[in-house]
């Protein structure tokens, strides 16, 4: 297998990790505060993709981060249709901005950031 595919792979699955978790936390915050249920998801958006990426980084050190992010964020968007057309069966009242663009720029910051911290972090620069 070639190794761009291989890659695409892994990081799908390194992706579909906390993007499971992240759903099969969602209905268990539905009875929570608007505001207190939003900080939580976003909180925890970052922490788990964070976790999982800082993995996959320290384990594939030749990997580029906007690679990373941009397969990364496919997989996502792949697994969100599938969940949404043929798992989920409730309202879809979280497709709006709150609910699902600021999570989703948040995964593909902390993605981005997490790569390039560690990559700096790996030839000795300073960071960003």
């Amino acid at each position: 297998m070639p190794a761009r595919s291989t890659n695409f792979i892994t990081v799908s699955v390194t992706a579909f990790i906390p993007w499971l978790i992240i759903i099969l936390t969602f209905g268990a915050g539905g009875d929570l505060p608007r505001a207190l249920y939003l900080l939580i998801h976003y909180a925890l958006v970052v922490f788990l993709f964070g976790i999982a990426f800082a993995i996959y980084f320290r384990t594939h050190s030749m990997a580029q981060p906007f690679i990373v992010m941009v397969d990364a964020m496919l997989s996502v968007l792949v697994y969100e249709f599938v969940f949404v057309k043929y798992v989920y069966e409730g309202e879809l009242w979280f497709l709006n901005y709150f609910d699902w663009i600021v999570p989703f720029f948040l995964t593909a910051m902390t993605i981005y950031c997490i790569g390039k911290i560690l990559k700096e972090d790996e030839i000795g620069g300073r960071g960003f």
